[in-house]
């Protein structure tokens, strides 16, 4: 009999959005009807349950974009020959006009409501446009990453006042360019940016139950606070990545006990995306000793220490907790990896140690480690995307070790000989599972 508990679970959260059900009432159905699919069996777990609508908005949101680019490009042509008044009236009758046509539509049934979203969001487009023609059209002189912080407050209002995850995207996107124009062009380092995405539009993916705005979030997240950290040197980048980055994977843990289990797969998803690539750079970097800490000013000093406290607080929580302590040596091997680069290199380099050759070793061994458990996951649970990833992993990393570690070239051969017969043992592993589930479904 067919397992219908992804498609329930997906309801649920949708119930939840819409406020048909309360919080208690989902931890009850969530409990009841558990997820079925081993989320730790891939790199990035479907985001099945969040985002009911997601694929209709998104793919309306393309096409109202790409039409409002060429609404601008057709004034565009004509600007130079119209008056001024009349470029004034193009502008705001353009966006009064699709954001009245999106209220009319968004108000009404649930089939419409994802087209009135898009009409919103080409009036928000056509507002951002607005806010350049006029500053042309007047010549204004002014600081223009400010544009962008203006278009961000109007997207970040409809996304509320709707409300619109996709408008939290387009905020989200605004503020992170907003905050990167001010970093690299202006050299004005705001760290304000992460408690807007934190304060703002983080709570905004969780009350709408949006994975695709929660995503959004928690890439931009660690994105926004680099650009604030930028100024106090770069040293610091790497660790405070590696603190933030590390911290997705306990707060995933935690988030499968709260109503909004979907979040968990998103975090953990964005967590791995993001963990491999540093630890790849790491392998070849290491890490650098952090000094000049005790100099820095006392904000200075709290933008390092914040991501630090932040990860020991959700790593204890969620091994002390018996609901999210890892299960099974799997979960420990996970777990263990994450926490070994965060105490071996991280740590150590906080304290003014230098851990620059000792960090590359751990790095490397980071990165054969996770290429060898997600191998494993991909043969385990018949998960062909899984497998590739963490064949091409170990594969890139033999490469990039090729002139670093090994300079015989018998030593050389010999290494790419193994990874040969290795890779050719694993894919008739792979396909004698696949054999022996095929098997095995019929009698199930």
């Amino acid at each position: 009999m067919e397992n219908n508990n992804p498609w329930l679970r997906a309801e649920i959260a949708q119930w939840l959005r819409e406020g048909v059900i309360s919080d208690e009432q989902a931890k009850i159905l969530y409990a009841r009807y558990p997820a079925t699919v081993n989320t730790r069996g891939a790199v990035g777990p479907r985001l099945r349950s969040g985002d009911g609508r997601w694929g209709k908005v998104i793919f309306a949101a393309l096409g109202v974009a790409i039409f409002g680019m060429g609404v601008i490009l057709l004034f565009a042509y004509n600007w130079a020959d119209m008056h001024r008044y009349l470029k004034l009236t193009v502008i705001g009758v353009s966006v009064l006009f699709a954001h009245g046509a999106g209220m009319a539509l968004f108000r009404t049934d649930s089939q419409r409501r994802h087209i009135g979203e898009s009409l919103h969001l080409l009036g928000t487009i056509l507002f951002g446009a607005g806010i350049w023609l006029v500053a042309q059209i007047y010549h204004f002189d002014a600081h223009y990453p400010d544009g962008f912080l203006l278009w961000f407050i109007a997207a970040l209002s409809l996304a509320w006042a709707l409300p619109s995850a996709a408008h939290g995207i387009l905020a989200a996107v605004l503020v992170l360019l907003w905050s990167s124009l001010e970093t690299f062009e202006y050299q004005r380092h705001l760290p304000q940016t992460s408690w807007i995405l934190l304060c703002a539009l983080l709570p905004l993916a969780w009350w709408q139950r949006s994975a695709s705005l929660l995503a959004v979030v928690l890439l931009s997240l660690p994105l926004s606070y680099l650009f604030g950290l930028w100024g106090l040197g770069e040293q610091f980048v790497m660790p405070v990545l590696l603190l933030l980055v590390g911290s997705y994977f306990a707060i995933a843990k935690l988030t499968a006990s709260l109503a909004y289990p979907a979040a968990e797969p998103v975090f953990y998803g964005v967590a791995v995306w993001l963990w491999l690539p540093l630890i790849f750079i790491g392998s070849f970097i290491g890490i650098p000793k952090l000094q000049g800490m005790s100099e820095l000013p006392g904000f200075g000093l709290l933008h390092i220490l914040i991501p630090l406290l932040i990860a020991v607080a959700v790593w204890l929580w969620a091994l002390a907790k018996p609901s999210t302590r890892p299960s099974g040596l799997e979960g420990w091997c996970e777990s263990g990896l994450i926490i070994g680069v965060l105490l071996l290199t991280v740590l150590p380099a906080m304290v003014g140690a230098d851990v620059s050759g000792v960090g590359r070793l751990v790095f490397n061994l980071a990165f054969l480690g996770y290429s060898l458990l997600l191998i494993y996951r991909g043969t385990e649970y018949g998960r062909g995307k899984i497998l590739g990833l963490g064949c091409v992993m170990l594969s890139v990393l033999a490469f990039a070790r090729f002139t670093d570690l090994f300079y015989s070239l018998l030593a050389r051969s010999s290494v790419f000989l193994i990874l040969g017969l290795l890779l050719f043992v694993i894919g008739q592993r792979y396909a004698k599972q696949n054999t022996r589930r095929k098997l095995e479904k019929p009698r199930a």
